[in-house]
């Protein structure tokens, strides 16, 4: 409790007690123009004081201190929930990364060696995983453009969920029949998988004011990786730009992770 809020209840408990203020003074050993000024809300009392004029009105310090309001409950709320999202989803990108060469080595036998080097079930298995992890992955990113008001970044992020979502689904029912005009189904997801990249790479540039360096190397390499998508007799390199960047994303979310811990409440709520 602040004043003059303060003064007011302690001149409200002396008045309860039948206490003068050189009677209050009397028990509590304090000058009585301390007191005095106090109660007016001129002055706050060290803690120590507050105590001994409390304890002399038998009232405790925990019960004067100001319960949180219900805005700043849900404040405090989101902000835990945000965090703990954004947690797994930078887990869920480390997951998708270690993952992904495992995944670039059995497509690359099924599609350009025409081999399936796992059983059915357990391709299945593998793309739900990796589509699984990415999805969650990107789902930080979408958390992050609300916190920081970046709705390119949410459109990026929802634009690379619907292409993997599309896409994973394909190869996957892929299985089961004949695919058809597999050339043309790849160059296509070469071509929107850069779109969205392309997007999501500028919507990193703007985090560079709370995040510094990392989102401006991130979202670079990533609109690099884009441009190669797009261009797709580059995917190759494509690839290679697009390995640093989804590390640095990694890294990003952990940084908002700790970013909005701390400095949620005051930079962010508006």
């Amino acid at each position: 409790m602040k004043q003059p809020e303060l003064g007011q209840k302690i001149l409200e408990l002396r008045r309860q007690k039948g206490l003068t203020q050189e009677e209050l003074v009397e028990q509590c050993n304090i000058n009585v123009r301390t007191i005095q000024r106090i109660e007016a809300g001129e002055v706050t009392p060290r803690s120590f004081t507050l105590k001994t004029i409390l304890n002399a009105l038998g009232e405790n310090l925990e019960n004067l201190n100001d319960p949180p309001s219900h805005e700043e409950n849900f404040i405090h709320r989101e902000v835990g929930v945000s965090a703990f999202y954004i947690k797994l989803a930078w887990i869920s990108g480390l997951i998708y990364f270690l993952s992904g060469f495992v995944e670039f080595a059995v497509d690359y036998a099924r599609f350009y060696e025409n081999e399936l080097i796992l059983s059915p079930a357990a391709y299945i298995s593998m793309k739900f995983i990796v589509m699984l992890a990415y999805i969650y992955f990107m789902w930080g990113f979408v958390i992050s453009g609300s916190l920081f008001n970046n709705y390119l970044l949410k459109i990026g992020a929802y634009f690379l969920i619907g292409t993997t979502i599309l896409f994973y689904g394909y190869d996957m029912a892929s299985l089961y029949f004949e695919p058809f005009y597999m050339e043309y189904v790849l160059v296509t997801q070469s071509i929107f998988r850069g779109i969205g990249s392309f997007i999501f790479g500028f919507a990193l540039l703007r985090l560079h004011k709370p995040m510094g360096i990392v989102p401006q190397i991130a979202g670079g390499l990533e609109i690099a990786s884009g441009v190669f998508f797009i261009l797709i007799f580059t995917v190759l390199l494509g690839l290679i730009f697009l390995i640093p960047a989804l590390l640095l994303q990694i890294v990003l979310l952990y940084k908002i992770e700790s970013f909005i811990k701390m400095k949620a409440p005051e930079h962010l709520v508006s």
